[in-house]
Order: C-alpha cells, then structure tokens, then sequence
C-alpha cells in the first residue's frame, strides 16, 4: 500500500524488533502480542497479487521481509496462542466460526509458494484486513507520499560477469524468491515450532548425525566412499525436494526395556531446504509381563499371565465348591421356583433318575458291567502299545524365535509399512546413484548454514586513545561497556562451541570466548576487540584481519573527540555504529556508512537511547546493517537459497531413472557395488 519501500522496510524492522518484547506486549495489552501477526497475514495476502506480477524487485524482497517477520514472530509466541481463533471485527458474523491463526498462517504460505489465485475462488480462505478492523487499528488510513532520497545503486556487467557464468546466473534468476522462502517458512515451522531451543542450546537447529554414525559396515570417523559399501544403506529422493537416507542400525538395549523389539533400528536422515533432520525408529511387538497399556475410559486390561483372575457374581463359589455340590443344589432350586420344568411331579430334579420304561434292575446292572469291562480293556490296550514307538506321538514344541539376517531388512520393512514402495509412489519417489560426486556434494550441503549467519566486530576506545595499536592493545573497558556487551548476546566457550564461529578458532588464539547471539532463524557472533589476545605483535596483526574483515563495527568511544574512520584501517567496516556515552546513562549514536549501503534501522544517525535498551537495539541494528551491506552484493543468496540450490543440483546429477522391478530390486537388498569415479 505504501509507495516508499524504504519507510515500509524500516517499518517491518521495527515489527521484527517487538518480537522480543512480546512479553511486555502481553503484559501491557494482551491482544497486541497476537494482532502484530494477524495483521502480517492479512497485509502478506493483500500485496501478493500485485508483488507476484511486479518487475520492481523491491517489491518481491518487501514481501519476504515480511514473511521472514512472521516466522519469528509465530516463533516467539506461545503455541496455545497460535491456535486460538482469530480476532475478527464487530462488523462480522459473531456466529461463523473462525480458524485457529496458525491455520491462516499455513494458508497465506501455500498461496505464496501455489499462487494468489489459490484463494481468490474461495471466500474467507485467507484474511483481509478487512477483517481486523478495530477500534484501535485501522488499515484504511490515508497514507502520505514521501519520496525516496536513496539513490538506486546498479551493477555493470563486468562486475556480473566477473562473478558468475551466464549459465549459472540464468539459474540464479530462474529461482523465485517468494515462494521459495514460503517453502522455507513452512517447513521451519513444521519442524522447530514448540522445539526450539533443544536441549543443546539456541546454537544447535539440526542434526549432527551422519550416515556413517553408528554403521556396523563404516570404521570412518566423517562421511566417505566407505559408506556407499555398505549393505544397510539406500539413499532416496522424496518429491524432487528432499533427500531422505534409510540405515539399518544395532539397536540399543537397555536393562529397563519392556517391550518385546528387535535388535535393529532403522535410522532415517532427512536433508531438506531448512536443514537436516535424523529419526530412529524401532518394530514393537507387544508389551512385555508386568506392563500395563492404558485404555480410555478408566478400564484396565486384565494380565492373562497375572496372579489376579477376574472378579464376577459367581467367584464366590469356587469356594465352597468341595463342601457341596452346587449343580445339585441349582436343580434343587429350579424345581422349587418353577415346578413346570420337573419332568415327573413326584421326584425332584436334582435325584436320580428312573430307569427307563420296560428296563428292570438286572438289565440295568448288565448294562453297567459292560461299561466297565469295555473301560479295562481300553486301558489295557493303552497299556500294551505305550511302549511301541510306531504307536507315539512326538510333543509339538514352541518354534524359536529367528532374528532377519538381511542388513537392509527393517529398512524395507518401514519403507513398505509407509507405503513407499508401492507403484503409486514411483513419480515421487526414487533412488541416487553413489558415487564420488554425490559425496563431496553430501559434504558440501551438510557443511552449509541453515540459518542467516553475521559476524559483528567490537572496539573500545578509551579517552586519549587515537592510533590503531593502543586501541587494539586494550584488554578491557569500563563498567558500562562490560555491561553493554554483555547484553549482546551470551558468552560461549569457543573451545566447544557448536555453532556459528564467524572465523574464530577453536586453540584459544583468538579467545577463550565470545558473545554470541542465535534464534532459530538467526545467528551472530560478536568479534570483540578486548576478548582477544594482544600480548605480541603477530597477535595484534591477527586481531586486526579478524575485526577487520568484518562489514559492521560497533566503536564504543569515550574519547573527548570524534570517531574518524581511517583509525582503524580497513578496506571493509561498511557501516561503523559508534556510540558515545552522555551523562544520565543516555547514550549518542553515530552512523557512517558507504554510500551503496540501503537505508536500514532501527537506530538511526544521530539517536540517543538508554543504557536499558541500548544492547538489544545495537543488536538489531547490526543484523539489519549486514542485511544492507549483503542485498547489495551482486547475485548473493540467503541460506535457504543456497540450499535449494544445492538440492537442486544433487536431485538433477543424481537422480536415477529405473523400472519398477529394478527400484525393487535395490530396495530389498541394496547393491553394495557402486561406482566412486564420480563420471556417472
């Protein structure tokens, strides 16, 4: 709606700002914290039709801004608040039910990567800001026309073709940008929304396993040809998108394990446009002696193999089932309560009955003898043939149970249980071929970062200081701007840091820690000048390359003058953020940056701010800064961008074309032959 992209960029920087207060937001207004994201919806769905047909390329990054905005901020906020329905105006039906918000945020993502025309043929499919008219927001408000003073900054193609290959900058610019990053949203959602910070720490997102973890078949201590050797590993591409491994792997036993398993578990690993994914899996049979499964309703089931026998009318009689005889006793009740069943009137049911009509007592005593005498003689043929081996039977025995010897077999088993190998599954579904190639290019995408990642340097400069040496030498600085960078980020130890280095080294040359700031879709690390050794010369040349090299710098300055630029001589530091302290812990912040670097907030030259919120707005500003610093570098990707395109490249090299016999064929047993040359 608004013609300056600038003044609109800076506004979703400020939106994007909030989401770490949106704690004091709820606690201020409670609807705020939920509204900022409605409104974001809403304003996504309402400039898409016109961003997907625009040729202005400001307009498409505006729209990306914004989503990247909303996926933080769904992030941030708490899940049970995103399935809350929606707050709709008064001018709406109050009886037409409303959808969860986290349902309209999947909505506007499949019509940013499927197209507007996904929701124009059907009403109420996505929300208008219509709809969230209220009396504290109106979207219809009359805007101002203010002009753009930056100057559009354009690339010669010399510098274009210094960077890249026609052929490679055609399939940079074939990529679109907004519905690739609504793909990345949405699968960032499905797979860190309500998880994240893991248990790791805001500085682990993904896996860290690999296919040669835990193979019985691979002794490598990192991914190699060795791996392709092995027979409980079949690599697959899902949908042209996603590449998925299935690895048979020894299961791990444990002394309180109640179920009765197998010894293998079947481990998947899933590499995909936001990153890499690993699950193991398991076959149960059934509980175990002694486990219980709960039922709904209350209800228990009874243990056949217990010691409890299940409760009913009768169990009390199998008490006294030796003192009388309680058949006896029920046909004595029966023919006392209803006499028309006595078959003779005269004797009672439970007394023995008359011989037969025309038999008299001899005859019934022949009778008997002869059942007796036909009982011996069986018992004696019994008797005489027990011994005969021709005569017995052998006793049916339990089968012992048999382990599957097949190194793939689980794997095929889940893969069929999924329904994956099935003949419908063939377009989407298919196999890579193993070689050389598709090992460095497996390297090189798990090598890649799955969030944006920044590198921000750190000087402090005392009163009196002016030179390079005596400002590099400093190995601390006052209270207040101890305080400041503690409020940067966290320290972490960069010996055992698994995350984003930005160029530090792990032996302690370039500090024992580090400020460090990460949510799941940001890194930072902050290279901070008085952390760093400075105790020779090669040290102090050591500390300049890295502060150096780096396109932001934060200077905290408590000279009596000002900053010049050339004090630190560098051909980088793009934008210098310099703050100096005034009394009443305000501070003054001064910002020098090239003349190509876009605008950016939300600090801004000449602001003054309070120690409180001074570290997470320098914060802010610095990711915003190196943000402008990389949007205008010819043909630079984002991370996510990177990994499509990765994906792209292994999915069209790699992908094999084959019959559906030969597909399962490769599945039952996979070949562990295979070519390392990397010519096929």
């Amino acid at each position: 709606k608004f013609s300056n992209k600038v003044v609109a960029s800076v506004a979703c920087d400020v939106l994007h700002l909030l989401v770490s207060y949106w704690k004091g937001l709820q606690n201020y207004e409670s609807p705020l914290s939920r509204k900022i994201p409605e409104i974001l919806v809403a304003t996504i769905a309402f400039l898409l039709p016109s961003a997907e047909y625009s040729s202005v390329e400001t307009d498409k990054k505006f729209i990306v801004s914004l989503l990247l905005c909303l996926l933080d901020w769904c992030m941030a906020l708490p899940i049970q608040s995103l399935l809350e329905p929606v707050s709709t105006s008064v001018l709406d039906d109050q009886l037409s039910a409303r959808a969860p918000l986290l349902d309209y945020v999947y909505r506007v993502l499949h019509c940013c990567v499927c197209g507007s025309s996904t929701y124009t043929q059907q009403s109420n499919y996505i929300l208008s800001l219509a709809d969230l008219t209220s009396v504290d927001y109106d979207p219809f408000l009359v805007l101002g026309n203010v002009k753009n003073s930056e100057p559009q900054y354009t690339y010669s193609y010399s510098d274009l073709g210094n960077l890249l290959t026609v052929a490679e900058e055609k399939k940079r610019r074939s990529l679109e940008l907004m519905p690739l990053t609504a793909r990345m949203v949405m699968t960032h959602l499905v797979n860190h929304l309500g998880h994240y910070p893991l248990s790791g720490g805001p500085a682990v997102l993904h896996s860290l396993i690999s296919e040669n973890h835990d193979n019985f078949y691979v002794e490598s201590s990192e991914l190699s040809s060795e791996v392709f050797r092995s027979p409980n590993l079949q690599l697959f591409v899902f949908n042209d998108s996603t590449l998925i491994s299935y690895l048979q792997i020894p299961a791990e036993r444990t002394l309180n394990d109640d179920f009765a398993g197998v010894a293998s578990d079947v481990r998947i690993i899933v590499r995909d446009i936001s990153g890499k994914y690993s699950w193991d899996s398991r076959i149960f049979y059934g509980p175990l002696d002694n486990h219980q499964i709960g039922f709904k309703g209350g209800k228990t089931p009874v243990n056949p193999s217990s010691d409890q026998q299940p409760v009913d009318s009768g169990a009390n009689l199998h008490e006294h089932e030796e003192e009388e005889d309680v058949l006896d006793k029920l046909l004595e009740q029966l023919g006392n309560m209803s006499p028309e069943c006595l078959l003779y009137p005269e004797f009672k049911l439970n007394e023995p009955a008359q011989p037969p009509f025309g038999m008299n007592h001899d005859q019934e005593c022949d009778i008997i003898e002869a059942i007796h005498r036909q009982s011996i003689q069986e018992e004696e043929h019994i008797g005489r043939y027990n011994t005969d081996l021709g005569m017995n039977v052998a006793c049916q025995e339990e089968p012992s149970p048999a382990e599957p010897q097949a190194p793939f077999y689980f794997c095929r088993l889940l893969l069929n249980d999924l329904g994956m190998n099935s003949w419908d599954r063939r377009k989407s579904f298919h196999l890579l071929k193993k070689n050389s190639k598709l090992l460095r290019e497996l390297k090189n995408l798990d090598s890649r970062q799955c969030r944006e990642t920044h590198k921000i340097a750190v000087f402090y400069i005392a009163e009196g200081q002016e030179d390079k040496c005596s400002i590099l030498s400093n190995t601390g600085g006052s209270q207040a701007y101890e305080d400041f960078v503690a409020g940067l980020g966290w320290e972490v130890d960069l010996s055992t840091h698994c995350g984003f280095l930005g160029g530090l080294q792990r032996n302690g040359s370039t500090g024992q820690t580090a400020p460090y700031y990460a949510t799941s879709t940001v890194e930072a690390i902050f290279h901070v000048s008085t952390r760093m050794p400075s105790d020779s010369d090669d040290s102090l040349t050591k500390k300049l390359r890295h502060l150096g090299n780096d396109e932001v710098h934060i200077v905290w300055s408590e000279h009596s003058r000002n900053y010049r630029r050339g004090i630190i001589p560098t051909d980088f530091g793009d934008v210098l953020i310099i703050i100096y302290p005034m009394k009443n812990h305000m501070f003054f912040i001064e910002i020098m940056k090239k003349p190509e670097v876009p605008f950016f907030g939300p600090l801004f030259d000449g602001a003054i701010v309070t120690a409180n919120l001074l570290p997470s707005l320098v914060c802010a500003t610095c990711i915003n800064a190196s943000r402008a610093v990389k949007s205008f570098i010819p043909l630079y990707q984002s991370f996510y961008e990177e990994r499509a395109l990765y994906l792209e490249a292994i999915i069209q090299n790699h992908k094999e074309a084959m019959t559906f016999e030969d597909f399962a064929a490769q599945v039952f047993s996979p070949c562990p032959s295979c070519s390392l040359s990397g010519t096929d």
